[in-house]
């Protein structure tokens, strides 16, 4: 074989390994930036439902594994029933309504926290963008790594309190880190924004995580009791047969979907969402 054939061979070789290890590094680097957030990591998380027992039905056997990680958990709730029931009407400032009782005690059951009612009415007409920005004083005051809600993209979600939220929720968890919005504080810009290290979504049908809560579907279960005016027994069979469909093809006996998203997936990126 002659020398230059040599040469080039070795070239090519060296070049192919080359291309090689640089495709390696950006697969690496694509895997980190696609991959969805690590939720066990976090420090302090608030689960935002549009509706009083939302979080538990789609989501507490993630609070309750949160939980039991060490990590601070916190629930606002958006609205509740204080203008649906003629006898609270005038005094909705006043009194603990039935379903803000409930989901007290399921909060307390749980052991998380209590961020609020923001106190708009079931079905309410308010704009996405009042209930966002309720959401983002909130986000501003507890400082969550994460914050979580339903699913607003759900292909067959009718209700529109839940597509309301989530996207009130997206826009909240976006605006909080923006330190002139919604206004100055006294001509200067303000010192509580809070940039959030991403945002999830329960009641999804684009889940990029699940979550075993194998060990904590007993206790999920029995904070969706709490709620007492809407846990009747057909609603806790059919949260317990979808938590089982969940779990085929893992080793876990339920599970919890969620759609995870990195703080670059919030914005304009379009990146695949790895799952995990």
């Amino acid at each position: 074989m002659k020398v230059k054939e040599i040469i080039r061979k070795r070239n090519a070789s060296a070049k192919f390994v080359a291309t090689k290890a640089v495709v390696s590094k950006v697969t690496a680097a694509a895997d980190l930036l696609c991959a969805p957030p690590d939720l066990s990591k976090a420090k302090r998380v608030l689960f935002v439902q549009p509706h009083p027992d939302d979080n538990q039905i789609g989501a507490g056997g993630t609070m309750a594994w949160l939980k039991s990680l060490g990590v601070e958990v916190y629930e606002l709730t958006v609205t509740d029933d204080r203008y649906a029931e003629p006898e609270y009407i005038g005094k909705e400032n006043n009194v603990q309504t039935i379903r803000q009782k409930e989901a007290l005690a399921a909060q307390k059951f749980l052991g998380v926290k209590n961020a609020g009612f923001l106190g708009f009415a079931d079905k309410n007409d308010n704009s996405e963008r009042e209930i966002s920005l309720k959401v983002m004083e909130v986000i501003r005051q507890i400082k969550p790594d994460y914050v979580i809600t339903a699913d607003p993209t759900l292909e067959t979600e009718c209700h529109s309190d839940h597509i309301k939220v989530g996207n009130a929720v997206k826009y909240a968890a976006m605006d909080a880190q923006c330190n002139f919005y919604p206004e100055f504080i006294d001509g200067k810009l303000r010192d509580d924004a809070w940039k959030v290290k991403g945002v999830g979504f329960y009641y999804t049908d684009k889940p990029n995580t699940i979550i075993d809560i194998t060990d904590f579907e007993e206790i999920k279960m029995q904070s969706i009791k709490c709620h007492k005016s809407q846990a009747e027994p057909a609603l806790l069979a059919a949260i317990m047969l979808q938590q089982q469909m969940f779990a085929e093809g893992t080793e876990f006996k339920a599970a919890e979907p969620l759609r995870l998203l990195n703080g670059l997936q919030m914005h304009c990126f379009n990146l695949p969402v790895i799952s995990k």
